[in-house]
């Protein structure tokens, strides 16, 4: 099957991201690169914060709040009373298919602009980038339904949203650049 034969394919897929879409946040940027004839989008999140319980395994994880959006203070609040409850802001990232390793080596020089932590993925049946933010947070937030520190959820507000809203902010930028 031919590079352009796979976008097709690909790009007709319904989603099948634990959210059940996709954010609206990272469409422009989605757009701006499966509109190019070397690449297609095959996973991506613009970045988001959430409070989970579990190991921290995929399939052993239970989203319990989650935001594409900035938040406030009531984010924080938490009716989980058995375990320890994490907060976690996890970085954008793209998975995005290339048509050879010339174009992934052409979106990485472009990408490392913003995303110093960008990557090739794999290079077997399809060459894949990896475009991945550095912002990152977690934390422990309650055990047993405990806070486990004292204060006001401002100053963590505070510490999020700057970074949430940096992340958007390249975004753009970086859709700019391709």
């Amino acid at each position: 099957m031919t590079f352009l034969n796979q976008k097709k394919t690909y790009l007709a897929k319904s989603d099948k991201s634990k959210k059940g879409g996709i954010d609206e946040k990272v469409i422009p940027l989605l757009d701006t690169i499966n509109a190019l004839p070397d690449y297609y989008t095959t996973s991506s999140c613009s970045g988001r914060v959430y409070l989970w319980k579990g190991t921290g395994k995929k399939s052993e994880t239970q989203w319990l709040k989650v935001s594409h959006d900035l938040i406030d203070e009531k984010f924080f609040g938490c009716d989980e009373k058995i375990g320890i409850v994490w907060l976690r802001l996890e970085a954008v990232i793209l998975h995005i298919a290339c048509k050879d390793l010339e174009a992934a080596h052409t979106l990485l020089e472009k990408a490392r602009k913003f995303y110093k932590k960008s990557c090739i993925l794999s290079a077997s049946s399809k060459i894949i980038v990896e475009v991945r933010g550095s912002e990152f947070i977690e934390m422990p937030l309650y055990k047993d339904g405990e806070l486990l520190f004292s204060g006001e959820f401002g100053w963590l507000k505070d510490l999020i949203n700057p970074k949430l809203d940096k992340m958007w902010k390249d975004m753009e930028k970086f859709r700019k650049t391709i």
